[in-house]
């Protein structure tokens, strides 16, 4: 009989898996649809010679437009709206595909329903407030839990792009001095392999790709900082614009801004240097202190103690 509850739970969370899954099938129809709709009208209103038009809303099932508003996706309009915060964590964590947005949000809402169909019945069984507290507290975990983690993805990501930076400013400035323009160096710099700096070049080959399917390079640029939200990049692309509006030469403000960058990296790593001999003295106290009070002291203490003995 202790067996019903958990064979009730256990199918109860069965269906709700297939139930997702179906869900995600859909889901993933619907956004390759929805791709290849916009793909034809963005080129049915270049041939016309007028503006990007998206108008899919018009002509999509209630299902599909609840796809594109769970998504944050833009269903009208000549202008895209915002990206969501749940999206721009994604893309700087490297994922950008329309499908990873709907797996992560259907892994958020499936995680903590499944949890609560799943252990609630042992709560009903309990009875008492402690299990539904602790129900309450694992489908929050369940619930939060994907977040942080891309969270932390995407923390290590723009960090790896913020170690990155020095070595692609001064390939910039190499690349401007031999008479390369600047989407040639950004091309180059995307498909080149052996720069050995592979997650500043794949997010600069998304942006040469922009570039190359009619969008400005201040515009594909901007995009790019504003998704990922670097400083040290979002200053680069600052530079940049203002140079291309007034018309002024790179090669002075990149050399100053790598002369910026090798200042600042010089002065973090004096301060982990800092913090870290400071988390030594206390390694040594705790740990090399003791072996030399010892080795040092250990030989005379024993001479007492031998001598208080005889004498005694």
């Amino acid at each position: 009989m202790e067996l019903i509850p958990w064979l009730v739970a256990s199918s109860v969370a069965l269906a709700v898996f297939g139930g997702g899954w179906l869900l995600y099938g859909y889901f993933s129809v619907a956004q390759s649809r929805m791709k290849r709709q916009r793909q034809l009208n963005r080129l049915e209103s270049r041939a016309e010679g007028g503006a990007d038009r998206d108008p899919i809303s018009e002509h999509l099932p209630l299902l599909e437009r609840l796809a594109l508003a769970v998504t944050g996706r833009s269903q009208s309009g000549t202008k895209a709206e915002p990206d969501s915060e749940d999206r721009l964590l994604l893309i700087q964590a490297g994922f950008r595909s329309l499908q990873a947005l709907l797996f992560f949000q259907a892994l958020r809402l499936a995680l903590p329903v499944g949890a609560l169909l799943v252990l609630s019945g042992y709560a009903w069984l309990d009875g008492t407030l402690a299990s539904w507290m602790r129900v309450f507290a694992a489908c929050t975990a369940l619930y939060l839990g994907p977040k942080y983690i891309v969270a932390l993805l995407a923390h290590r990501r723009r960090r790896q792009i913020s170690e990155e930076m020095p070595f692609f400013v001064d390939y910039l400035r190499m690349m401007h001095s031999v008479g390369v323009n600047f989407e040639q160096s950004l091309t180059l710099f995307a498909e080149e392999d052996r720069v050995g700096q592979p997650v500043l070049s794949g997010e600069l080959r998304m942006v040469s790709l922009a570039i190359r399917s009619g969008r400005s390079r201040g515009d594909a640029m901007h995009q790019m900082a504003e998704q990922l939200q670097v400083p040290e990049l979002q200053e680069l692309v600052s530079l940049i614009t203002q140079a291309d509006r007034y018309g002024a030469g790179v090669q002075e403000p990149l050399k100053l801004y790598a002369q910026r960058l090798t200042d600042k990296k010089r002065f973090e790593l004096q301060e982990y240097v800092g913090k870290m001999a400071t988390k030594m003295v206390v390694v040594m106290v705790v740990f090399l202190l003791p072996a030399l009070i010892i080795v040092t002291a250990g030989p005379g203490f024993l001479a007492v103690i031998r001598a208080l003995m005889n004498m005694s």
